[in-house]
């Protein structure tokens, strides 16, 4: 029983992200700034030793946004998802809109345009590096877990 409950809720949550998706964007150009570094908030040694493992390179950062949905909320994703793991960068997409972009290792992020509205991304299924936090966030129901 508390499984139904569980992925009736992950359905709910996830589709209150999804609600309004944008199609999703190409990638033209990115580029790294940092990896590994943690959420300068939480001063956790921890936290801070197991965030060096996050280092998402180029390949699987344009992977990740050509395949994530898109929304201009952030919805309640952002607290299941939370992850104290951080990279950060620049972004260009093909449609000529650029900014400044945050990757959880969780697989959400953000990307802050130039014209400084923000757009949240999620997409944590097979990206491919390595998430120091795997199968604890939320609802624990990845395909990996």
């Amino acid at each position: 029983m508390v499984i139904k409950i569980k992925s009736l809720y992950y359905i709910i949550f996830l589709g209150t992200f999804i609600s309004t998706p944008v199609q999703a964007r190409v990638v033209k150009d990115i580029e790294i700034t940092e990896t590994g570094t943690h959420d300068e908030g939480r001063n956790d040694i921890n936290e801070i030793e197991a965030c060096k493992v996050f280092i998402p390179k180029k390949e699987q950062l344009i992977r990740y946004f050509n395949l994530a949905k898109e929304s201009k909320e952030s919805g309640n994703i952002l607290h299941e998802y939370y992850s104290p793991c951080l990279s950060t960068g620049l972004i260009t997409f093909e449609d000529g809109d650029s900014g400044s972009w945050i990757l959880q290792s969780s697989g959400f992020g953000y990307v802050t345009f130039s014209n400084n509205e923000t757009t949240y991304f999620f997409h944590n299924q097979d990206n491919q590096w390595t998430d120091p936090y795997a199968c604890t966030y939320g609802l624990s129901d990845e395909p990996s877990c």
